[in-house]
C-alpha cells in the first residue's frame, strides 16, 4: 500500500454500493465502484477488478444484482443460491420479498413455505 492512503476490503467496498443503489443508476454505481478509491485515497484488498471471485461468485455478479437494487449482502446472498440451488428448490427467508427479482429460484417466507407444505401433505 502506498504511503499515506487508507485500505479497505472489496467487501466494504461493494456494500457502500448496494447501500447506494437505491438512490443512483447503474452508472453511477459503476462509477462509484471504480472511482471510490482513487477519490478517497483507499487501496482495495484484494482487488477492486470485477472479475475477482469471492467464495462461489464473482464481484461482476454481485455488481449485476446491485444494480437491480440490492443490497450487498442481498445480492451476495442471492448469487450464491443461483449458483448453487436446482431449479426446483425453493430459497426460504423472512426478507423472501428481497430476493424474488434476484433468484432463478422460487423465494418464499417461512409462513408461506409451511403453508405449501401443509397443503401438499394434505393432498397426498
Amino acid at each position: 500500500m502506498r504511503q499515506g492512503r487508507g485500505v479497505t476490503s472489496i467487501i466494504n467496498l461493494l456494500e457502500v454500493c448496494g447501500i447506494l443503489s437505491f438512490n443512483l443508476n447503474r452508472q453511477q454505481i459503476l462509477e462509484l465502484f471504480y472511482y471510490f478509491p482513487k477519490k478517497y485515497r483507499v487501496d482495495i484488498i484484494p482487488s477492486s477488478e470485477m472479475d475477482i471471485f469471492l467464495p462461489e461468485t464473482s464481484v461482476g455478479a454481485v455488481m449485476e444484482m446491485i444494480y437491480q437494487k440490492a443490497s450487498f449482502g442481498d445480492a451476495l446472498v442471492a448469487n450464491i443460491v443461483n449458483v448453487s440451488m436446482l431449479g426446483g428448490a425453493v430459497f426460504v427467508s423472512w426478507d423472501a420479498l428481497h430476493f424474488r427479482k434476484l433468484l432463478s429460484v422460487r423465494a418464499m417466507t417461512p409462513e408461506e413455505f409451511l403453508r405449501s407444505v401443509s397443503r401438499n401433505d394434505r393432498s397426498s
